[in-house]
């Protein structure tokens, strides 16, 4: 039985957001009715429910989709504290501050359009400048981050509701039976950066809540390379990643236009799985990342 995957890092901080939202949502509406577990990182995540008005793809899906803060900052902690330190106005309150959000995602969105590479290069290469303006305009500069997550959407095959779990970084996960056999899939978005024994301690933890189930799967953006040890700690656990399974090689999945280096991945762990199909797909017209689609035939 063929469970069908899909994971991308779709980067909302990145240059020409507005228009590479358009190309992204007309690829996803043409993957989306032929897979079952679709995990997005990097994603754009409105703090009121209109990520149908961001993700068009989705009202075309059929699909249940789950949303989860790669910042682990959840909607309900605010809107609880609201509902608890202002019970009398709790509806006009929440409806106020939706709305100066949306607004907010429109500036950062904006923002990300015209300077998203700028701004993660300051991240990267001169954090203290980077804090520098922060610090004169922390809204609009930390405010894009706010606005970053992860999105799992599942079809109606995969029963079961996704959660948000913190390991040093925040992930998605879904505990679920596909052909009668316990499965786990986990959305992963490791810490960028020059952090290697941070990637992999984040690994680890994963790995400790995720090994009691038969079948592991997981996918995402990585940041880690084939010659890193996130991969020889995965390699040592009895994981299998897909692309060196198909290829006999990593392919190489970033950045999309001209890949140098393979840092998206899906793994799998467990017994009785073959791989029936394994693709790259997507330009610079969408993201930076290399999509992965794959095919995981999970046998009774």
């Amino acid at each position: 039985m063929k469970l069908n995957l899909l994971v991308w890092n779709i980067n909302f901080i990145h240059d020409k957001w507005m228009e590479r939202i358009t190309n992204i949502n007309k690829t996803l509406e043409e993957e989306s009715p032929n897979v079952d577990i679709i995990a997005l990182q990097e994603a754009t995540l409105p703090f009121s429910d209109k990520i149908n008005e961001i993700y068009s793809f989705i009202d075309n899906s059929g699909s249940k989709y789950f949303t989860g803060a790669e910042l682990f900052i959840e909607r309900d902690y605010i809107y609880n504290n609201i509902r608890k330190f202002f019970p009398k106005y709790k509806k006009h309150i929440i409806k106020i501050f939706e709305y100066l959000m949306d607004q907010l995602l429109y500036v950062c969105s904006y923002i990300s359009s015209q300077y998203g590479e700028q701004l993660k290069n300051l991240y990267f290469n001169h954090p203290y400048f980077c804090i520098f303006i922060a610090l004169l305009c922390p809204i609009v500069f930390l405010g894009s981050w706010l606005f970053i997550g992860m999105i799992t959407i599942l079809s109606k095959r995969i029963k079961g509701v996704v959660k948000s779990k913190y390991v040093g970084r925040a992930l998605q996960y879904i505990e679920f039976k596909f052909n009668q056999r316990n499965c786990i899939f986990v959305n992963i978005h490791l810490t960028p950066g020059d952090k290697k024994e941070k990637r992999l301690l984040e690994i680890k933890r994963i790995h400790n809540f995720s090994k009691h189930q038969e079948i592991i799967i997981l996918g995402g953006d990585f940041n880690s390379k084939p010659d890193s040890n996130v991969y020889a700690f995965l390699k040592e656990n009895g994981y299998k990643s897909v692309s060196m399974e198909w290829n006999n090689k990593e392919k190489n999945t970033y950045p999309s236009d001209k890949p140098i280096k393979c840092i998206d991945f899906i793994w799998f762990r467990g017994e009785n799985i073959e791989i029936t199909d394994y693709k790259l797909f997507g330009n610079m017209n969408a993201t930076d990342h290399k999509g992965i689609k794959a095919s995981l035939d999970i046998k009774n």
